[in-house]
Parts: structure tokens; C-alpha cells; sequence
């Protein structure tokens, strides 16, 4: 009612001051929020999950398919020495490099061992170019140096046992170990190396060569300062890549000095539930005790923090026998067995589970089909908030709440890139978090609550950006790249791994 008391000229100058007055109401940036759907499917990510073995895809290999077998990302591969050097400073690079080519043609990575002893009377595959053969281990020109009964040639006969104290027989190893090292360290097909050096089937143990005394290092001569060099050979060779170890035995120390040293650590004979002595009633408690110093044998690097090492180290697992064998011995592997297997493998806070490439038996299944949602990471998006004026060269905030949901961290980085991708064009535009994914920890146990992380990032909407509609998306992706790696636990992907998540629009 005042302006009616206003003169003509006194009205003109106050619409002309509010006319160059800022609209308040309208500077308060938009909030807007989206909480994405959590599903329940299996997904196979990069690093973890069942391993193929020997084998790059036996799901739908196209000749010998079995399609019981879990999908993969990773396959399973060791070989013996002799295969790798047949003759002295000659490499046989064409088996690894076969090997790498094919699994990089399923998008997959490979962890890979090097052996010297097979086990006694052992011959290679029937699908080897040695077919029949015993394996030797060693390539033939050194067993000529180090073994007393080997002459002009080798005979068919493996029952000669290394001695892993041999100075001839440790520095040709370390040539060739630091061959493979120049060639293979900085190849990012190749996942991790195991470190199989020594020992029966490279598991650090003389199996099948003794009976009595047990065979073990330990109880055949060997200390930890013996078998330590083979240990920082593979290190030495090796400095960019992820290594793990043998669990080992109840009367060595190599294995707790090599998880003290940035090794993760792995175990052959996972659900062996025998009757009588067996692996996981009495096998790996004895053993884990022992390393961790608490065992009745001393253990000269003992590990406290043994079954914590998981948290920067990789834990991998190996099936004792197969899935059809335990379905031989329905007694022994009820379906509450299998249960209490996984369970284990679970708790231990596994990545990789080796099922050896057979097939599957159906009843076990549903079972399998659970503990693969597990093993391993598993990144969840809880729900995001993302705050802006939506205009050209504002500041627009993505706030994200995460979890991971699986037993195990991410031990490679895969970083968040948050995407506008218009609905009318093929315009998209980028913007990079440089978060670091391998801190995201899972429940300290398979009964706790896995810790939230909340990740704040700004950025700076281009000044360039064309006015329009737009999908926010989300990848984790790889370094330095717009390259999707993950498959996230939730739905909403749109194609190649891509999270579409809410519709916005940028203003003039």
C-alpha cells in the first residue's frame, strides 16, 4: 500500500534498484539425493573370486567346456623350471607369453608359480608336449651338475631330491628367476607369483620323497636362514609385483618371516575333512598357531599379527582334490561340511579360491554361488548427495557413501570417476575422485558390520559445458584411464560397467 504514496519519480528509482539487485532466492545451490538399489548377484570383478586352473576359461572353453564352473577373472598356472630353461640361459618365454596373450584375450590376469621338485614318480599332463614323461623339476644340463647319479643324459627317473643349500644349484636359479623378473615384472597380466621355489610341488615341504620323518623342512636339515634367500630372490626379481607364500609347516619359519616382509600367504587343501588327521581340524590350526609363536616348535620370525596380514597382503586358497571328490563321500562332505568349509574360507578373509577347473556338482551349488558374492571385494554405493548450482564453471559436489561388503580389501586401486553424460548429445564429461580404494576394509568377521566410507569430492563444472539435460553416472575405473573395472553391488549399470544414477540439468 505505501507505493501508492509514492510519487511517479520515487517509484521508477526503486524498481530500477531492485531490478540491479542479485535474485537471492534463487543463488542457494540444489541438493539432490539418490540411494541406488543393492543387489544379490555374483559378479565377477578383476583379482578375485574362483581361479581357473591350468586353464584359461573352463565355463565355456570351446573344447572342453563345463559350464558349472564359475566365471573367472583370474587363472591359475605353474610350471616347472625344466619347461622354462631347457637349456642354460635359453628361455622358453613362448609358454608364458602364450599364456598371457590368451588370458589378456578374456580380459582376465593370471597368478603364476615357478617349481623345482615334482613329486615322486610325477609325469606331465597328457595334453604336454612331455606327455608321459616323468618331470624332472630342474632343467636336465643342471641336474648333470648337481646330481652324483646323472651323467651323459637324464633318465626317466625323479627321485633325485634337490639340496636347497647347493651354491651351484641357488645361483642358476637366481639367474633364471632374475630372467623372468626383466621380462615379466612389469606385466600387467600377471596378477601375483607364488612363490613355489622349493620344495615338493613348490609347496615347501618334501611330500612323497620322506616318509619318515615327517616331511618337512624342517625335520631334513633346514633352517630359516637356508630357505630366506629364495624368498628375497623372488622380491629381488619381482619388486612390483604382489607375492604370496606357502603356509608351510608346523616346524618352519619362512612363511611368518615372508608375511612380516609385505608377502600375503596361501594354502593347498582347503576342505579336507579325512577321517582322522586332516587339514582343517588339525592341519592349519597347528600350522597357524605355529606361525603366529604359538606353537610347541619355536619359531625363530613368529607373526602375531599372522591372520591380520590380510589387510595389505593377499590370502589365496586351494581346493584339496575337487568338488566331484567330495561328492564321492557324502558321508564326509554333507552339505553342512561344505558349509563349514566356506565358512573358514570366509573368515580368513580369502581373494582367490582355486576350484581346479572341474565341474561342479549341483547340490553343492547354491552354496558355491554364496561364497563367491563374498570372496574377495565387494563395493557398494549407498547413496549419494550431489550439490550444485548446475551452471557453467560452478562448483558441484558429489557426496558418497560406500561399503565394502565382501572379505577382503581391493589390493590393486581402482578410483572413482564421477560422469555427465548429456541425453540429447554424445557429450560427456569427466570428473576424476583419485581416491584410493584399497583402504575400503570389509567387517573385521563374517558377523560384523562392514565400516562406512564417506567420500566427499568437488569439482568445477567446465565453463564450456553445453546447457541440457544429463545422467549422472559413476565407474571405478582404471588409473588414469575412463576405463570401467568394477562391477558395483548395485543396479543400475548401463553398459561396459558404467552406474547410471540421477538425471540433472545444467542452466544457462
Amino acid at each position: 500500500m505505501l507505493v501508492f504514496h509514492m510519487n511517479y519519480n520515487r517509484l521508477i528509482i526503486i524498481n530500477l534498484i531492485c531490478a540491479s539487485m542479485p535474485v537471492l532466492a534463487n543463488t542457494k545451490p540444489i541438493t539432490l539425493n539418490y540411494t541406488p538399489t543393492i543387489n544379490n548377484n555374483i559378479l565377477v570383478n578383476p583379482d578375485i573370486g574362483i581361479t581357473d586352473h591350468q586353464t584359461i576359461n573352463r565355463h565355456n572353453n570351446p573344447y572342453w567346456a563345463e559350464p558349472s564352473y564359475p566365471k573367472t577373472s583370474v587363472a591359475y598356472y605353474r610350471w616347472y623350471w625344466e619347461q622354462l630353461e631347457p637349456q642354460k640361459g635359453i628361455y622358453n618365454y613362448k609358454i608364458i607369453d602364450d599364456t598371457i596373450k590368451a588370458a589378456r584375450a578374456q580380459n582376465k590376469k593370471l597368478v603364476i608359480r615357478f617349481m623345482t621338485m615334482p613329486g615322486l614318480n610325477e609325469t606331465y599332463y597328457k595334453h604336454s608336449p612331455r606327455a608321459g614323461k616323468k618331470i624332472l623339476g630342474i632343467p636336465c644340463w643342471l641336474k648333470k651338475q648337481i646330481d652324483p647319479q646323472t651323467h651323459a643324459f637324464c633318465k626317466n627317473d625323479n627321485s633325485f631330491i634337490i639340496n636347497y643349500k647347493n651354491k651351484v644349484f641357488k645361483d642358476n636359479l637366481k639367474r633364471f628367476v632374475d630372467a623372468m623378473g626383466k621380462r615379466y615384472d612389469h606385466n600387467p597380466t600377471i596378477l601375483r607369483l607364488d612363490v613355489g621355489l622349493v620344495g615338493t610341488w613348490g609347496e615347501w615341504h618334501l611330500a612323497t620323497h620322506y616318509k619318515n620323518p615327517a616331511p618337512t623342512l624342517g625335520n631334513h636339515g633346514y633352517k630359516a636362514a637356508d630357505l630366506i634367500p629364495y624368498i628375497t630372490m623372488m622380491q629381488h626379481a619381482f619388486p612390483d609385483k604382489m607375492l604370496t607364500m606357502s603356509i608351510g609347516t608346523t616346524s618352519d619359519s619362512t612363511t611368518s618371516y615372508a608375511t612380516q616382509h609385505g608377502l600375503g600367504w596361501r594354502a593347498d587343501c582347503i576342505g579336507d575333512w579325512t577321517p582322522g588327521w586332516n587339514h582343517m581340524l588339525d592341519g592349519y590350526p597347528q600350522t597357524i598357531k605355529h606361525l603366529e609363536g604359538k606353537g610347541n616348535i619355536k619359531n625363530s620370525y613368529p607373526d602375531k599379527d599372522f591372520l591380520n596380514r590380510w589387510q595389505h597382503a593377499p590370502v589365496d586358497l586351494e581346493i584339496c582334490t575337487d568338488m566331484l571328490d567330495w561328492k564321492k563321500q557324502p558321508k564326509t562332505y554333507t552339505l553342512a561340511k561344505v558349509k563349514k568349509t566356506f565358512d573358514v574360507i570366509l573368515t580368513l578373509h580369502t581373494s582367490l579360491f582355486n576350484l581346479k577347473s572341474s565341474k561342479i556338482p549341483a547340490e553343492y551349488q547354491p552354496l558355491l554361488d554364496s561364497l563367491i558374492k563374498k570372496l574377495g571385494y565387494r563395493f557398494n554405493l549407498n547413496h549419494v548427495e550431489v550439490i550444485s548450482d548446475f551452471k557453467p564453471n560452478s562448483k558441484i559436489t558429489f557426496n558418497s557413501q560406500w561399503q565394502n561388503m565382501g572379505v577382503a580389501p581391493s589390493y590393486n586401486n581402482y578410483p572413482i570417476v564421477w560422469r555427465l553424460r548429456s541425453i540429447n548429445s554424445k557429450q560427456k564429461y569427466y570428473f576424476y575422485a583419485n581416491n584410493n580404494i584399497t583402504q575400503w576394509m570389509p567387517a573385521s568377521s563374517i558377523i560384523s558390520k562392514a565400516p562406512l566410507y564417506n567420500i566427499r569430492n568437488v569439482f568445477t563444472l567446465p565453463k564450456n559445458i553445453i546447457p541440457g539435460k544429463y545422467y549422472i553416472d559413476v565407474a571405478m575405473v582404471k588409473p588414469h584411464s575412463n576405463q570401467p573395472q568394477i562391477l558395483l553391488g548395485i543396479n543400475g549399470e548401463i553398459n561396459n560397467k558404467w552406474f547410471q544414477l540421477i538425471k540433472i540439468k545444467i542452466n544457462h
